[in-house]
């Protein structure tokens, strides 16, 4: 006798497992998809559902079968994986598939959950809003390959990162960077502008890096991708630029970092101090940059510059190298050397190169 199966609803209600809803789910993911099945879809599923199981995770698994079916000669799978990751994202988003909200309510929404930048709701009016709410194309979520749409719901969807629940779609990401982009500005072609930058998102016809992709309409604001720090010989700077790159970090930005500091041994307070060199304040950025992640999405990223004069140079230039002592090693931030004309014209002379520390000429 075959064992019966219960399935966990959301609401904790059991219920016996209807392969009949599945198999409907399955004939709707393959539709119009060319050398793909969905009754192989269902058979390799099969194997992976238990009793107790909730109605998530079924889903899930229907998910990871059709990807386990991605192969060089059946690449088509790809688009039933998606088709059936923008079903799981739409339910947990609208609690529907085919119905979306108005886009109004959708920001304010949003806006009180302290997910969107409430300053979208000054910049246009509900007429706008209106007009703007016939631009998306929310179709072309399905045209994402499974890989897509996976890699738009790790990153870049809002969510809330502990618990991983999203709170937009693809199309209304799309669209609500647009808005932000041309919010301020002044043209009468406004939403002529904010619907050609859709477009030109939404079909992936241009890429937005990472920090502007995922927190450009948020409240932090980030519209900077990569911030470039000078950090001067002095303490006052040192802390500051510190204090800048913690923030930046936590606003998913990348961080350049270009250094002048005096070298080991320099006098400091007229010969009161003697310097203790670059490398102990690289380690102390070091910290800044890996203390925090930049939203949840990947670790802070920063790169060092420093000029071919340094008199530290060539301790400078084994930073990363695996061997030698760790205190005289910085190894989780990039580093480059900044070389100029003088250098390049005493190298061809076969000439001497100068050494001297940033605090000898100023």
């Amino acid at each position: 006798m075959t064992k019966q199966i219960y399935v966990v609803k959301r609401d904790d209600r059991r219920e016996l497992l209807d392969y009949e809803k599945i198999n409907k789910v399955l004939l709707w993911a393959t539709e119009d998809i060319t050398n793909v099945s969905a009754s192989d879809v269902a058979m390799n599923a099969k194997l992976q559902i238990f009793d107790g199981i909730s109605s998530f995770d079924i889903h899930r698994v229907l998910i990871q079968s059709a990807v386990d079916m991605i192969t060089e000669e059946t690449p088509n799978y790809q688009y039933v994986a998606s088709k059936l990751l923008n079903f799981l994202l739409r339910k947990e988003v609208f609690n529907t598939y085919n119905t979306f909200p108005r886009l109004k309510t959708f920001i304010k929404e949003n806006v009180d959950r302290g997910i969107y930048d409430s300053l979208i709701l000054t910049h246009y009016s509900e007429r706008e809003m209106d007009k703007i709410e016939q631009y998306i194309k929310h179709k072309r979520d399905e045209d994402l390959t499974y890989s897509g749409i996976q890699q738009l719901m790790d990153k870049y969807l809002c969510q809330d990162r502990k618990t991983g629940k999203h709170y937009e779609t693809p199309q209304f990401m799309y669209m609500l960077i647009s808005m932000t982009l041309f919010a301020s500005y002044t043209g009468e072609d406004r939403l002529d502008k904010v619907k050609k930058c859709y477009e030109m998102l939404s079909l992936q016809k241009i890429s937005l890096p990472t920090p502007i992709l995922a927190g450009v309409r948020t409240p932090n604001r980030q519209f900077a991708s990569c911030v470039l720090v000078d950090v001067a010989d002095d303490l006052d700077s040192i802390a500051a630029s510190n204090h800048a790159v913690l923030r930046y970090i936590s606003n998913r930005a990348g961080i350049g970092l270009n250094f002048r500091l005096r070298a080991i041994g320099s006098s400091v307070n007229n010969g009161e101090k003697v310097h203790t060199g670059i490398i102990p304040f690289l380690k102390m950025f070091e910290s800044a940059v890996k203390s925090c992640s930049q939203g949840g999405i990947r670790g802070g990223a920063a790169t060092a510059h420093y000029p071919f004069w340094h008199k530290e140079i060539m301790d400078i230039l084994v930073l990363k190298n695996n061997a030698g002592n760790e205190l005289a090693r910085v190894r989780r931030m990039d580093h480059s050397i900044q070389l100029c004309r003088l250098f390049y014209t005493r190298f061809v002379k076969r000439e001497n190169i100068s050494l001297f520390s940033a605090n000898d000429v100023p």
